[in-house]
């Protein structure tokens, strides 16, 4: 591969992704990727925290063990696990089939669920077993579990355990009381958890089964009211989900908001949230400073705050795997190889944390990791040498016998090289095929604003003409998309004769235009662009980092297609560090310094009348200066991107704090404009008045 490839400004070797010179003679690496298994190592064995402490999902599944699982103690011929469709993921995200099974669970049931036909899937039923419910408090949910135990004389279980995800409803209790299920329930609680693990501390909070896509629903400009109450549902549901949150963590949080519509009333949502779990004494007291250990800060955003990440090509392993190769839902990817036989197979994987080798390498860039990849795995090799020679066929007999022994780890190992060889190989074919180095370079310069030696971008409009009329690379059409929504937003807009032009040149089809139209709902103006907000006011200078591209900080890494940092990591620097303006970010809770004639925090964020401002925040709000022993966490409604998880991840690391990340969707390229495309199309009044 030439050093040129990606790196342009520092010349270092770069060894070529693929079969290493010392596989074993006569077959290829990927003849050993039928022995790689999916559950050697948990998904708890992620990376520790920033402070060294316990990740998120370490926590979540130490309170469903506690709290639901351990009923099973006393169930000594185990149970039936029933969930539906927002604790399934749940469930999912956190445990193995095989560890449920361990733990006395015979069988999950999708309570939910519904077949082609619309109908809800016929359940096994087994008197004979105790069931434990664990399910959202919604009428759908509740009303399949009475469905269970309307024949008294057969019901589908023994028993009823209830556990539900958050707070239920007066009504709905109401309804179980008097309904025939009531006499099989046992035990009833609220645990309080409705999210999932996407990774250690990183989580989602997913829209409704069936219904659109947070960033669809929240974003849309309708006013009709349907429109309204699917908006108001989807903010208190992100907030329920984000105040089990801090269930799960054991502290009450500082809640802290972007002054946008959306952020601000989730952030008031969640306060609500909070303080419901608080009177009912499901919520910890919050932490005084003065004890040592701040409380939690809690930071909504919303991807208006930032529309231009999500379209950037990124070159790190994980979110270029994610970018350009059909992973499905679930992390889960499925790849072909030749077998021992010269046989085509294929083999589907999980691309998550419970994979060693990708936890190793999946936030670093792909040049380096072509060289490094290649150097582990020949070290690999030479600390196997008996079993790599007992695959090949050259061994004695004492190296056949040690090689043997250590076979089965070997040949699993083996698989795992195999796959991310293959991976990394397909990566770097697509990065040439598909001319992603012109296309990288382009979306660089308009998103730092300079070149890769620091000179202004300023021939923007005319390299884009000659990019999109460059027939000899086989450009997607969603990579020519991608680069005209950069363009719109980076730049000052984009007028409406030099959009058709670049519609035409870049043969954009009509269905497909509406992504960048609607690029207006995320604050982008089609005319004029994205709107640089004013710089902060910070307490030493030093070059300003905010959304805006023209301000985009450069990484110092030499890599000219990978200079952009989302800056999702400057603001939660900033907020780690306590340099947040309040006047930017207001607080739910009006801080004790403030004045107590200071405007209420729903006026201020631009609240819903329906906000109701809270008591007096504690002392420490703020954090101190480098954040150590600070637990921050980041919601951004509309989801985030695999390079903004990174980010937060390494700044984790790089400060000793716990950074959580959340949101509604982990985003792809792909995802982010299938989204935007879906938001109701903008009527001509509305594109005049941008």
């Amino acid at each position: 591969m030439p050093p040129s490839l990606f790196r342009r400004k520092k010349k270092a070797e770069a060894v070529e992704a693929g079969p290493a010179a010392d596989a074993p003679a006569g077959s290829s690496l990927a003849a050993y990727a039928d022995v790689y298994s999916l559950e050697r190592v948990s998904a708890r064995d992620g990376p520790p925290s920033g402070s060294g402490g316990p990740s998120l999902r370490d926590r979540a599944r130490q309170r469903l063990v506690s709290e639901v699982f351990g009923t099973l103690r006393a169930m000594p011929c185990g149970a039936v696990l029933l969930v539906d469709g927002v604790t399934m993921p749940v469930i999912s995200s956190l445990f193995r089939v095989s560890e449920l099974m361990e733990a006395g669970v015979h069988l999950v049931e999708h309570i939910t669920m519904r077949g082609p036909d619309g109908n809800y899937l016929r359940r096994q039923q087994l008197t004979s077993l105790p069931a434990l419910y664990f399910l959202t408090p919604s009428v759908e949910s509740l009303g399949r579990l009475i469905d269970d135990f309307r024949n008294p004389k057969a019901p589908a279980y023994a028993s009823a355990h209830l556990f539900f995800s958050s707070r239920v409803s007066d009504a709905l209790v109401a309804k179980l009381k008097a309904s025939p299920a009531m006499p099989r329930v046992r035990s009833f609680k609220e645990v309080h958890l409705e999210f999932s693990l996407r990774e250690a501390d990183l989580f989602a909070v997913s829209p409704s089964p069936g219904a659109p896509s947070a960033l669809a629903t929240l974003f849309r400009i309708d006013t009709d009211k349907p429109a309204k109450r699917a908006r108001l549902h989807e903010v208190h549901k992100i907030g329920t989900s984000l105040a089990t949150l801090f269930t799960t963590l054991g502290a009450a949080p500082i809640v802290r908001a972007a002054t946008s519509a959306v952020a601000a009333a989730i952030a008031c949502a969640t306060q609500e949230k909070l303080d419901a779990l608080d009177r009912a004494g499901a919520l910890p007291a919050v932490e005084e400073a003065a004890s040592g250990a701040p409380p939690p800060l809690l930071l909504v955003l919303d991807r208006a705050f930032d529309p231009l990440s999500p379209l950037l090509h990124e070159f790190t392993y994980q979110a270029m795997v994610h970018d350009l190769l059909p992973v499905a839902e679930g992390d889960r990817y499925r790849y072909t190889y030749v077998g021992n036989s010269g046989q085509s197979l294929s083999k589907e994987v999980l691309l998550n944390e419970a994979d060693p080798l990708w936890l190793r390498y999946r936030h670093m860039h792909i040049a380096d990791l072509t060289v490094e990849l290649d150097a582990d795995y020949k070290a690999f090799l030479r600390d196997n040498e008996a079993s790599a020679g007992l695959a090949s066929g050259n061994a004695d007999l004492s190296e056949m016998a040690a090689g043997l022994r250590a076979m089965p780890k070997f040949q699993e190992a083996m698989g795992r090289w195999s796959l991310h060889i293959s991976l990394v190989s397909e990566l770097v074919s697509r990065y040439e095929a598909f001319g992603l180095e012109a296309a990288a370079l382009l979306e660089q310069a308009m998103a730092c604003g300079s070149s890769p030696d620091g000179k202004p971008c300023t021939s923007p409009l005319a390299d884009l003409r000659s990019l999109l009329a460059d027939d000899a690379t086989a450009r997607s059409p969603i990579d020519a998309l991608r680069l005209l929504m950069v363009y719109v937003v980076t730049q000052e807009g984009i007028k409406p004769e030099v959009r058709r032009e670049l519609f035409e040149l870049a043969g954009i089809q009509p269905e497909d235009q509406v992504a960048i139209l609607n690029l207006f709902h995320l604050n982008v103006n089609l005319t004029h662009g994205l709107k640089p907000p004013k710089p902060p006011q910070r307490k030493q200078p030093e070059p300003a980092v905010e959304p805006a591209a023209s301000a985009a900080p450069v990484r110092e890494s030499g890599y000219d297609v990978s200079r952009f940092t989302p800056p999702l990591r400057s603001l939660a620097q900033r907020a780690l560090s306590g340099e947040l303006s309040s006047d930017d970010f207001p607080y739910m809770r009006p801080h004790l310094a403030a004045s107590a004639a200071a405007t209420p925090t729903h006026e201020a964020a631009g609240l819903p009348s329906w906000a109701t401002d809270a008591a007096a925040e504690p002392a420490g709000a703020a954090g101190g200066a480098g954040g150590g022993g600070r637990r921050l966490v980041v919601f951004v409604a509309g989801g985030v991107t695999y390079a903004e998880a990174r980010e937060l991840h390494e700044l984790g690391r790089e400060m000793g704090c716990d950074v959580m990340l959340g949101a509604t969707a982990l985003l792809t390229p792909q995802r982010y404009v299938m989204e935007l495309k879906e938001l109701k199309a903008l009527e001509s009044r509305v594109e005049q008045r941008a």
